[in-house]
């Protein structure tokens, strides 16, 4: 089965979207595709047991019910072709163009335009997620490109950090604790020609020493920002921006007070289908 994936579906509602989430991140599965209404993840063929174990768990916690959760055989080349038909370049704005290798060739209107190639790969993004779409909204009206120092919190792909640099940031430090997402980061990383400005980290916040950051990007689920607050808090220096998102729109007060708590002003929110962006300033 090692040529083999499942695609394992999970329905969602707004009851229980966050509580989900939570249970998917303590099972060390942080790589999820958000489409109409479903949560897909990947395992190679051989994880069958792992598979029944967290449905299992989701029953059990009574988190979904068995009809929410199902799981399909495919062959890998399959669903990378499936995949790619699906995969256009995203324009953000009228700064930032995200494309596959494969339509390299095919881009227009790039003049003046930063590019940023990444090729999808199992469970992770292109920027066409509504939540990455926000953060680059944001940081592509508001960094000016004399930033020193930033910071993405569970950088994935590495897309916000690629961008980063291209904006004018002079140095970013980029973190998550998924395996998989620090290697497919340090090949962007490459391929976009930023690995020299970039340290990339597989570890949580709080084991990372540096501080001070100018920008930092946290593009993760809300009970993932709420409760590693205080690392980003210590991390940003005053007058630092911080650009959020992975935060839904019924979630948007318990947000914006735990901003307002901890001193910073609350510049812009943005709305993507459910979806806030939201960039702050620390105060001081």
């Amino acid at each position: 089965m090692k040529d083999k994936y499942y695609e394992i579906r999970i329905s969602f509602s707004k009851a229980n979207y966050d509580q989900l989430y939570n249970a998917l991140y303590v099972n060390g599965i942080e790589n999820i595709l958000e489409e109409a209404g479903l949560l897909k993840i990947y395992f190679e063929g051989n994880k069958k047991r792992k598979i029944n174990s967290l449905k299992e768990s989701l029953i059990k916690e009574n988190i979904i019910t068995e009809k929410d959760f199902s799981a399909e055989v495919f062959e890998n080349k399959n669903w990378n072709d499936e995949w790619e038909k699906t995969i256009e370049p995203v324009n953000i704005g009228d700064k930032i163009i995200i494309y596959p290798s494969w339509k390299k060739n095919e881009l227009t209107g790039t003049e003046n335009k930063i590019l940023i190639e990444i090729d999808p790969k199992m469970s992770f993004g292109t920027g066409h997620n509504e939540t990455t779409q926000l953060v680059l909204e944001l940081m592509s009206d508001y960094l000016k490109g004399d930033e020193e120092k930033m910071l993405d919190f569970g950088c994935g792909t590495g897309v916000l950090t690629i961008a980063g640099i291209k904006l004018g940031v002079k140095n970013a430090t980029a973190i998550d604790i998924d395996d998989v997402a620090v290697s497919n980061a340090k090949e962007y990383f490459e391929i976009n020609s930023v690995t020299d400005k970039v340290r990339l980290h597989n570890k949580d916040i709080s084991a990372i020493d540096e501080d001070s950051f100018d920008v930092i990007c946290a593009n993760i689920i809300r009970s993932v920002i709420t409760d590693n607050f205080e690392h980003l808090n210590e991390k940003i220096r005053p007058g630092g921006k911080l650009f959020l998102s992975g935060i839904m729109s019924s979630e948007d007060q318990e947000i914006l007070e735990l901003l307002i708590l901890n001193d910073y002003n609350v510049e812009d929110i943005r709305l993507n289908s459910d979806w806030i962006g939201v960039y702050a300033v620390k105060i001081g």
